[in-house]
């Protein structure tokens, strides 16, 4: 949906570019950057005990505040268009839409066999592992959401617009969010 938002409005468009820019300005490996990405810190007992520095920034620490200060950059230049990562909170003090895309677990469990079962023909997922998948995503990003911004994530009072991508299609919501 994003993506072919941006291709329609003609504006940039940053999802997984923002990894890449992140690297670059970190020196921080791609891959180390992708795996923390839109994750909240995990803070357990045993860290307490560990020797670590507390008020130490940690790696992924300076990672997150690197992606933050990335969306707060792209969004200065223009318009745009920006998947996830509490944009809309970042964005707060700016002028911005916020949107979430959300459909029932069935049909996102559907989805997430779909494309990855395309994607990965050698690896094929099924029922069971990618319903475990789309719940883990979820504890995922509700988990950084949550912590990062003190909002609940899909409350419907956080954003402009939901649109339920089952009822509308890609396409659809497309035309919801450009309308």
């Amino acid at each position: 949906v994003a993506r072919r938002l941006a291709e329609r409005l003609g504006v940039p468009f940053y999802d997984e570019e923002i990894i890449a820019m992140a690297a670059e300005s970190t020196g921080y490996n791609k891959d180390y950057i992708r795996e923390n990405d839109e994750k909240a810190p995990d803070y357990s007992f045993s860290t307490l005990f560990s020797g670590f520095d507390s008020f130490q920034t940690s790696p992924f620490a300076k990672v997150q505040e690197e992606e933050f200060n990335i969306i707060r950059e792209i969004a200065s230049k223009g318009s745009c268009v920006i998947v996830g990562r509490a944009a809309d909170y970042i964005l707060s003090e700016e002028r911005h839409v916020s949107i979430f895309l959300f459909a029932p677990f069935e049909d996102r469990v559907r989805r997430k066999l779909q494309i990855h079962n395309t994607a990965e023909p050698e690896n094929l997922f099924d029922v069971p592992t990618a319903e475990k998948a789309v719940r883990q995503i979820d504890k995922q990003r509700r988990r950084y959401y949550e912590f990062y911004t003190d909002n609940k994530w899909g409350g419907r009072e956080v954003y402009d617009l939901l649109i339920n991508t089952s009822r509308s299609g890609v396409n659809g919501a497309v035309d919801i969010i450009e309308a």
